[in-house]
């Protein structure tokens, strides 16, 4: 009944997407939340329930097809040595997935081709998300609706914390308790509504640096104490999801948020940031005091070690073990055994730098440092740039956190970006900044649009 309705839903988003693809998008968000417990109410729990929203994604792409080819021209002027580099990391892209053909077999050739449409999606979201952005308001308008959403969802958490018991909560296809072991505690790792710990501890994650940044941009007022309640909310859940890498998440993108914009500060907007410090660190202080909650902020700390650990992911285990192409596209990808059958996984990486050595290689992990360097001074260019007409560099700055904290989020644990929400959304978020560039010649342009039949002589 659920899976139903649920279809049902789908195939009105997706029939208004072919209409108004632009709001088409915003329902992205609804189903995207709403898939993983549709999923746990239906037998079996099929994971194509959640692939089912790059459906209504295929029909937004479908709806805006002339806009996006009109604007991959001016993307691949604008950005001619980013649109080069990722030419070529495609081509390598294929190479891996042939690759990973040669690694399971010709039989098992859908295993490569799914990994390499998780690799492809958030390139094309990039480019979706630069077409979508006409105004700054629009995304603005986008991060209250996920506020909403994504603050009523995560009820879930604490729902599945008291131990409610409901089909709905805990992770997808899993009975029992999830524990992850540090050492002298033990963590039971959350999902609420969402189908794993890493997808709820993303979302988590990137309502906290929301509500950070929308703290910041309301300054001293009463909307202010709205946005810091939504930070202090979404943080908290990241505390008790047990997922270290969904807080580090939010101290990246704070820091890369101050380090770009620390000149622009005012003095309201520095007042609301020590504000929204004070509400995280006030919520880390009442779960230490806690007798049950303690641990997990204790389970917060992570040392030196584990951080190098974490981010190395593996790689140098890997060229061991594969050499310095690595065992091809699907080898480290979340969901493939599914396809596999009895067939085992031959990836065992989790963090981003080995799944990328696993996958594509020493001459993919090349590539993306290449075209990792080239956006890097492309955008830090852009964010030293001042208001211009129709776009501030309060947003350019924290879309560019946003990303960087994302960045920081897949090297640490690359697993959660195989789910297509986060996928889209990550890439989303770097296609809206790329389009912060030219946000002033779209106005310019909407406006001489406007005026034109003003203009124009009267004819009889």
């Amino acid at each position: 009944m659920a899976l139903a309705l649920y279809l049902a839903f789908l195939g009105a988003a997706c029939a208004y997407a072919l209409i108004d693809w632009r709001r088409g998008w915003m329902l992205v968000v609804f189903c995207g939340v709403l898939q993983d417990p549709v999923r746990k109410l239906t037998g079996g729990a099929p994971v194509v329930v959640s692939f089912a929203v790059v459906g209504l994604y295929a029909a937004i792409l479908f709806a805006a097809r002339n806009e996006i080819l009109h604007h991959l021209g001016d993307f691949a002027r604008r950005f001619g040595s980013i649109y080069t580099s990722i030419v070529a990391f495609i081509f390598l892209l294929i190479v891996a997935a042939m690759n990973g053909v040669l690694t399971y077999g010709l039989a098992m050739w859908k295993v490569p081709l799914l990994s390499l449409f998780t690799y492809c999606i958030p390139l094309v979201a990039a480019l979706f998300g630069y077409v979508w952005l006409q105004r700054e308001e629009w995304l603005y308008r986008w991060f209250k609706l996920y506020t909403v959403v994504t603050s009523i969802a995560l009820v879930g958490t604490i729902l599945e914390y008291l131990r409610v018991q409901s089909r709905i909560l805990g992770m997808v296809a899993f009975e029992g308790d999830f524990i992850r072991h540090l050492p002298g505690i033990q963590i039971r790792l959350l999902s609420g509504i969402y189908r794993g710990p890493d997808v709820m501890a993303w979302h988590a994650s990137m309502l906290a640096c929301i509500g950070i940044a929308m703290t910041l941009r309301a300054g001293v007022s009463k909307l202010a104490l709205v946005w810091g309640s939504v930070a202090a909310w979404g943080f908290f859940n990241c505390m008790i999801g047990g997922r270290r890498k969904a807080i580090y998440t939010v101290v990246i993108f704070c820091a890369i948020f101050v380090w770009r914009y620390a000149r622009r500060l005012q003095t309201s907007q520095v007042l609301a940031f020590f504000g929204v410090l004070i509400l995280l660190g006030g919520v880390v202080r009442q779960l230490a005091s806690g007798e049950e909650t303690s641990v997990y902020a204790a389970g917060a700390v992570a040392s030196r070690t584990e951080l190098a650990q974490r981010l190395e992911g593996g790689a140098l285990a890997t060229f061991e073990q594969f050499g310095l192409m690595g065992a091809g596209l699907g080898t480290a990808t979340q969901g493939v055994y599914h396809l596999l059958g009895d067939s085992a996984v031959v990836g065992w990486q989790e963090g981003g730098l080995g799944k990328l050595a696993v996958e594509v290689g020493l001459p993919g992990i090349l590539a993306i440092l290449v075209i990792g360097w080239i956006v890097v001074r492309l955008l830090l260019r852009l964010t030293s740039i001042d208001d211009v007409p129709g776009s501030s560099q309060f947003v350019r700055v924290a879309l560019f956190a946003l990303v960087g904290a994302n960045m920081a989020s897949f090297m640490a644990s690359a697993q959660a970006y195989t789910d297509a929400v986060l996928a889209l959304t990550t890439g989303f978020f770097v296609g809206c900044l790329f389009a912060t560039a030219a946000l002033d010649e779209r106005l310019a342009a909407t406006t001489r649009t406007a005026a034109a039949p003003a203009m124009q002589p009267v004819t009889a």
